[in-house]
């Protein structure tokens, strides 16, 4: 787990949601220090004052705010954003980094922050100034050096198989390197992943 805890910002008005969520995080093995924001607007005052790692917000605010979540994806690419899904709207854009309901069990949501927590420690691990290499493209690559299938990429991540091959592409692209295994010596030397990570 972590030396420090992790730290959980989760935007709902909901009050019953909110306590839902917090008895949830708590009550599991995860060691988390939890925040709450009523509102988008309030968000920019919390990071200044705390370092977050999870955002967990409920969609329904960042419908015509567009501009606002891309702006803050690029300002902070080690805070992974959860959505929940109210089931009342299509995916935003830019898509969450992971997405669960309210209908998910408790060790359903548990699972997700804590995957996201340890993908946000490989992705930390490696040094952007080395390459351009996208937040996502780099959780891609890390899905290809492990042996894993499109389809099951898309599953993880949660994102569609379309939105896999796309960042495929453009890892290709950006790296000039087509093969799986010149990907994992790539994703090696860069320190993306450590040979003991790779699942054969």
């Amino acid at each position: 787990m972590h030396k420090n805890p992790l730290h959980i910002l989760i935007l709902e008005s909901s009050r019953i949601i909110f306590e839902g969520l917090y008895t949830i995080l708590y009550q599991s093995e995860l060691d988390c220090k939890i925040y709450r924001i009523e509102a988008m607007d309030e968000l920019s005052g919390v990071l200044e004052t705390e370092k977050i790692d999870i955002f967990v917000a409920n969609l329904l605010h960042f419908v015509n705010r567009e501009k606002e979540i891309k702006k803050f994806r690029k300002d902070n690419p080690n805070i992974s954003v959860v959505g929940i899904d109210y089931g009342m709207m299509q995916k935003p854009d830019p898509e969450p980094d992971a997405l669960f309901s309210l209908y998910d069990t408790q060790e359903h949501i548990v699972n997700l922050i804590s995957r996201l927590d340890s993908k946000n420690k490989n992705v930390s691990k490696y040094n952007e100034k080395d390459d351009n290499l996208t937040k996502r493209e780099i959780e891609v690559l890390t899905g290809i050096v492990n042996g894993m299938l499109n389809k099951e990429i898309a599953e993880f991540l949660n994102i569609s198989i379309h939105t896999v091959v796309r960042h495929r592409k453009n890892i290709t692209t950006k790296t000039g390197i087509r093969s799986q295994s010149g990907l994992t010596i790539y994703a090696i030397s860069k320190k993306i992943v450590d040979i003991e990570d790779i699942e054969i």
